[in-house]
């Protein structure tokens, strides 16, 4: 029971923690992409939002790492994946000013879904937390998990947006997002590999 609760919280894991961190509630769904070219505006400034509020999210969870005692090559990954959270996040910010059309405070989902992933949040928080949370291997596994899950996420979520987007210099943002999601997400996934996961 406790493995399938567990499988269960790290399904929900990429927005929960971020959701719970930052105190978001959100809603909206995903249409059809043939829709008309104001439907894929609507939808991308869901996955605008989306990208914003994990972008900065994650660097409100680095203080629940900084004071945890982490291995060097874990520690300089969760380093960089702040570090490069922060900057998406100033940059979104900044393309929200340049750009109307670049929406990043919509909301992506139903308030009960949005609540259901802070709650789950909540709940990973104490694993993560200083003094009280789970340590060592385990702690350093779950860490890891939550950043491989959400850089999945976000990887694929820049690749469905780069299919409705069509001003090019917002096109190019993204594929550019895209490459840096998905060299991190493998750069996790190597780690986890090598060190936390038996073969």
């Amino acid at each position: 029971m406790r493995a399938l609760r567990r499988s269960v919280q790290l399904r929900w894991l990429p927005l929960a923690l971020l959701l719970f961190l930052a105190g978001c509630s959100h809603r909206g769904q995903v249409d059809d992409p043939t829709a008309a070219p104001d439907q894929h505006r609507k939808q991308l400034a869901i996955g605008y939002t989306l990208l914003y509020q994990e972008a900065d999210g994650i660097p409100k969870l680095g203080w629940l790492l900084t004071f945890r005692k982490k291995p060097e090559e874990m520690a300089r990954l969760t380093d960089d994946l702040t570090s490069f959270y922060r900057q998406l996040a100033h940059r979104l910010e900044q393309l929200s000013k340049q750009y109307p059309a670049v929406r990043i405070d919509v909301e992506p989902m139903s308030r009960i879904e949005a609540e259901t992933r802070k709650a789950i949040g909540a709940d990973l928080a104490k694993d993560l937390a200083p003094l009280v949370g789970r340590r060592g291997a385990e702690f350093e596994r779950e860490t890891l998990l939550m950043f491989h899950n959400t850089l999945n996420e976000q990887r694929h979520l820049a690749g469905v947006m780069l299919t409705l987007e069509t001003e090019p210099s917002l096109k190019e943002f993204l594929e550019k997002t895209k490459e840096q999601l998905d060299a991190r997400y493998a750069r996790v996934e190597a780690l986890l590999n090598r060190q936390y996961f038996s073969h």
